[in-house]
């Protein structure tokens, strides 16, 4: 059988892995929530990355962008307006790197002598800041007093210092002998956080009271890590790298360390919403975006669901009639396509198939069930169940198939690899199979239909990323996840609301959801396990999905509720 490319990595593995997982304890939880973001990109328009570092408490965010001529210019987002940001006279570098909640924005640029000077921004008006008898400023924070923070080189070559500035008086300090020191964040208390450098060039995290006492801050297991950003209350955000040389995220309150799935988080206002870094396809190694992430309850998830008496439980759809379906594994290692309603178990295994390889993708609200098999010969056949019968669902001339989602219509859609080799995504109405081919894409796959004819589409691009689209027949639309390294578009329902699956650098699977236009990313809680997937999405809002059970290497199934 040709390889099939798609974001559903867990669920080609109904093949027969399935069968070595260990069984796990049915769970339930009632009516807890999801806890995520609602997560929004920060991109300039036309530029080469954009990097935000502030926003204040009314979401206005501020940060640096690079060119196609090859300048770093300042920007302020506004109200959905970007505005950019360049000193008058700077020498084509202008960052701006912090904001106040009265719009007070600092900052630094270069002269075209190549030296740093500090700035702040107000009214429309530019100011020069130097730190007096100092070789090289720059200023990252600003508090709603006008208390600055930054860095400042004494001297040409010379170690920088860390600096506040508090009622007008200059308070500089190396936080560790004289290891370069840079202040990155300053709060209404005076209080800042920021980053040392030892002699080897590792980063270090120190807090600094008002008073001046410094405490040291290591993410456990990190070899650097880095604060960029406090709030009032104290929460510090930044960036740490782990022991697999891996970046990430992370928040820091009182005593706590909670990772984020972004690459970095460089600022955070008193609401908890944080601006950051992630990186995104667009390139051979992927674009640096900038994402607003703010703190949302969204929806709750109702239970965890395991099969009685099976050792491993996906859930890959939901109808309006809660019935579900996926496949899993009983408890003789057999593992079955799965039709889950009011709580009886239904084994969808195609008669055409090898013991264990059948697997259902979607149904509808008639309960017809869409999926694939694998055949005697290895091939990958879509089928269609309906009124208790098979149906194969596969283009004419196809290497391997699969049949992913079905609308109320009875329409189909999927994916297979045709006669040249190329897989592409179908639309099949009954009579008629239509291609689906992403504009600029290696390999296509369909996974969800609504009753309108919106289908859900991944796709691979020319640098190996999985990208996602909406498809209307005839136009793509981009949905990809803002915070997302790769996105797998999922079940659509008749609102438009789509579920996914997404992908951070280091392969760690998401879950997000757009809805009336806002996407969320969420993770079940680290209490329940790893790897959230988002998978089917009914017309009252019920998600369900997948992950992997802490301390196990199986897969459970979850319920949510928007």
């Amino acid at each position: 059988m040709m390889k099939l490319e798609t974001v559903i990595r867990h669920s080609r593995a109904c093949a027969g892995v399935l069968a070595s997982f260990l069984l796990f304890p049915g769970l339930l939880y009632a009516g807890l929530g999801i806890s995520g973001y609602k997560v929004g990109q920060v991109a300039v328009s036309g530029a080469t990355y954009t990097y935000p570092t502030g926003v204040n408490n009314s979401r206005t965010v501020v940060g640096h962008f690079g060119t196609s001529g090859g300048a770093t210019e300042g920007f302020v987002l506004q109200a959905n307006e970007y505005t950019a940001l360049v000193f008058p006279g700077s020498n084509n570098f202008t960052r701006a790197n912090g904001i106040n909640d009265m719009n007070m924005i600092v900052g630094d640029f270069q002269d075209r002598e190549g030296v740093y000077h500090g700035f702040t921004y107000s009214n429309h008006k530019y100011s020069q800041y130097d730190v007096p008898g100092s070789a090289n400023t720059s200023l990252s924070a600003v508090n709603n007093a006008g208390s600055l923070a930054g860095s400042a080189a004494p001297s040409v070559g010379a170690n920088n210092v860390g600096f506040v500035v508090i009622d007008g008086t200059v308070t500089e300090f190396y936080a560790n002998g004289t290891d370069s020191t840079f202040v990155s964040g300053i709060n209404n208390s005076n209080e800042s956080a920021g980053t040392y450098y030892d002699s080897d060039g590792v980063a270090h995290g120190f807090y600094r009271d008002a008073s001046g006492n410094l405490t040291f801050l290591t993410f456990p297991g990190s070899q650097l890590t880095a604060p960029l950003g406090i709030n009032d209350s104290g929460v510090i955000t930044g960036s740490y790298k782990d022991g697999s040389g891996e970046w990430h995220g992370f928040l820091y309150s009182a005593g706590t360390y909670t990772q984020q799935s972004f690459y970095a988080d460089e600022s955070i206002n008193n609401a908890g919403d944080v601006v950051g870094l992630y990186l995104g396809p667009g390139a051979a190694n992927g674009i640096q975006y900038g994402f607003l992430a703010t703190p949302k309850t969204f929806c709750s998830y109702s239970s965890v669901t395991q099969i009685p008496g099976a050792q491993s439980t996906l859930i890959f759809a939901i109808n309006n009639s809660q019935a579900k379906v996926g496949v899993y594994t009983d408890g003789s290692s057999t593992t079955h396509g799965l039709l889950y309603e009011k709580r009886k178990v239904t084994n969808i295994d195609d008669p055409n198939a090898q013991t264990g390889s059948t697997t259902a993708y979607g149904i509808n609200s008639s309960g017809q069930i869409v999926g694939g098999y694998i055949n005697g010969s290895g091939v990958g056949v879509g089928f269609l169940y309906s009124g208790g019968s098979y149906t194969d669902i596969a283009p004419p001339g196809s290497q391997g198939a699969f049949a992913q989602g079905i609308n109320d219509s009875g329409v189909i859609v999927g994916l297979y690899v045709n006669s040249s080799g190329v897989q592409l995504g179908f639309i099949f109405d009954g009579s008629t199979y239509k291609d689906i081919n992403a504009p600029g894409s290696q390999w296509t796959a369909a996974w969800g239909i609504n009753n309108s004819g919106e289908v859900t589409v991944q796709w691979g691009d020319q640098y190996g990323f999985f990208q996602s689209s909406l498809y209307n027949g005839s136009t793509f639309t981009s949905i990809n996840v803002p915070g997302g390294y790769s996105t797998g578009a999922h079940s659509i329902n008749t609102a438009g609301g789509i579920v996914f699956v997404w992908g951070d650098p280091y392969g760690n699977n998401h879950g997000a959801l757009l809805n009336a236009g806002s996407y969320f990313v969420f993770d079940l809680p680290a209490s329940l396990g790893s790897g959230t997937d988002a998978d089917g999405l009914n017309d009252s809002g019920a998600i369900v999905g997948h992950f992997t059970p802490t301390g196990t290497s199986v897969f459970g199934a979850y319920e949510g509720k928007l």
